[in-house]
């Protein structure tokens, strides 16, 4: 029986955060690679650029927008700005069959104003998600986030998709090292690693972000105190936009020696590979945490948000460590992790599962 897919209209990815692309590469290629039109919208925010065209996908994308910073007016304003870039330049492609992305507010205001039906995913329930639950034809989530909760935030039962498993498992299972990481990370940093130091990669708040604490903030300056102190660790910083890299690097240079301890990096090299590499991984975000479980490096937290059921949940389980206060940093253990690491089996369940979700909407837009 010939595949529908093939010869169907167009798929409308939007990325919008750095995330998003190893996320949805996987997608990308699959359908690519049968075929099938994918038009891929980029936003120009954090490294989401770089990591597109790291993954071999330099000019097969449209860059639409930036990142309005942290002001909710600008970024209310950005939103609607955004949503019109986009209608105007999909206008132009033809309609696709359906639109996906991972929490693009811009995509679903800009689809719906289109007719295109809309497949939204998310996992942290605790961000503002009514836009979603209200325009999408689908929301799909992880099935560790509880019916009732969902049924708290408004999103409609009918909606609901709900797959087993972690997201960061659709990409994750087909990673394979790359042995000339460490030569690429030295030429990225400008320096080399000592083999012997405890490698740690750490990966601030998301200070721009709607859910961010400013409790975040103060535990994350001590805690650069507390690596700078760390004689038997290094400790690569990973900022989410060069403002953040400057300020960091401020902060670095009022501490004394920090030189030797750190370095930030400011060009986008492979995540997992980066992940694979450290001993330790600390992080203010989610999906990052979520890799690093799955990569089987000691996972600290330092989000300061409203706590995620896939957080609760890991936390429970031992899988991450969460830091509180200040007083909370004295459980960070820089210790090098066994050279043996036991990593759960991964399936193709996240990307099949996905992948049926959007096959329905281009099985029905052909029909039609």
């Amino acid at each position: 029986m010939k595949d529908p897919a093939k010869s169907v209209r167009s798929i409308w990815i939007d990325l919008d955060n750095s995330p998003h692309v190893p996320l949805f590469a996987p997608i990308l290629r699959l359908y690519r690679g049968e075929g099938v039109e994918v038009i891929v919208t980029a936003r120009d925010h954090s490294q989401t650029l770089e990591l597109l065209d790291l993954a071999g996908f330099s000019g097969t994308y449209v860059v639409v927008g930036h990142h309005a910073g942290a002001s909710k007016i600008k970024k209310s304003l950005n939103l609607i700005s955004r949503s019109l870039q986009l209608a105007r330049y999909i206008r132009r492609t033809g309609k696709p069959a359906v639109a996906i992305s991972h929490g693009s507010r811009s995509m679903v205001i800009a689809a719906r104003l289109l007719g295109i039906p809309v497949i939204t995913m998310y996992d942290y329930e605790h961000t503002e998600t009514k836009i979603f639950n209200r325009l999408s034809e689908r929301v799909i989530v992880p099935d560790g986030i509880d019916d009732s909760v969902l049924e708290r935030i408004g999103l409609p039962a009918s909606k609901r998709r709900k797959y087993a498993g972690l997201k960061e498992e659709l990409y994750l299972r087909d990673f394979v090292p790359d042995p000339e990481f460490p030569a690429k990370l030295s030429t990225a940093l400008g320096r080399e690693v000592a083999a012997d130091r405890t490698l740690v990669v750490l990966r601030p708040p998301a200070s721009t972000a709607n859910y961010h604490n400013a409790r975040s903030d103060s535990i994350f300056t001590a805690l650069l105190k507390n690596l700078a102190e760390a004689h038997n660790a290094f400790t690569i910083v990973v900022p989410r936009t060069q403002d953040q890299a400057d300020d960091i690097e401020e902060q670095l240079l009022r501490i004394v020696n920090s030189g030797e301890s750190f370095g930030i990096l400011r060009s986008a090299v492979n995540g997992l590979d980066l992940i694979n590499a450290a001993d330790v991984i600390i992080s203010g975000g989610g999906t990052m945490n979520r890799e690093a479980v799955l990569l089987g490096a000691a996972v600290y937290s330092i989000f300061q948000g409203e706590q995620g059921a896939l957080d609760r949940t890991m936390e429970c389980s031992g899988e991450i460590t969460f830091i509180r206060t200040e007083a909370d940093l004295e459980k960070i253990r820089l210790i090098k992790r066994p050279t043996a690491v036991s990593r759960p089996e991964l399936t193709d369940r996240v990307e099949q599962f996905v992948r049926k979700q959007i096959d329905f909407f281009v099985a029905s837009g052909q029909q039609s």
